[in-house]
């Protein structure tokens, strides 16, 4: 699956006028507590994200409850926040995948 993070910064700026509200969905590994997998994701978040608070989260429990993915609503000000921060979310030990 391709996402806005896969697309290269210039065809980017071509398909959006930021700044753009743009939904990431974060997906844990398994066994991962719900409340530590937001709690990381908000401090990762929020240190790229200033304007970030946590009630723009939307969280899914997978149906064994093994995984949890967040639903992130975030307001981007320019294509190097995006690429910035699932560079970070990609990278963080708790992340299965970022979409």
């Amino acid at each position: 699956m391709v996402g806005f993070t896969d697309i290269p910064s210039q065809k980017l700026e071509d398909l959006v006028t930021f700044p753009v509200l743009i939904p990431v969905k974060v997906v844990s590994h398994k066994s991962i507590s719900h409340a530590e997998f937001v709690k990381e994701i908000v401090e990762v978040t929020q240190g790229l994200i200033a304007d970030f608070v946590e009630d723009k989260i939307e969280h899914r429990a997978s149906t064994s409850g093994n995984y949890h993915a967040l639903t992130l609503m975030i307001t981007f000000e320019n294509v190097e926040q995006v690429h910035a921060l699932d560079a970070a979310l990609r990278a963080h030990h708790m992340v299965r995948m970022v979409l």
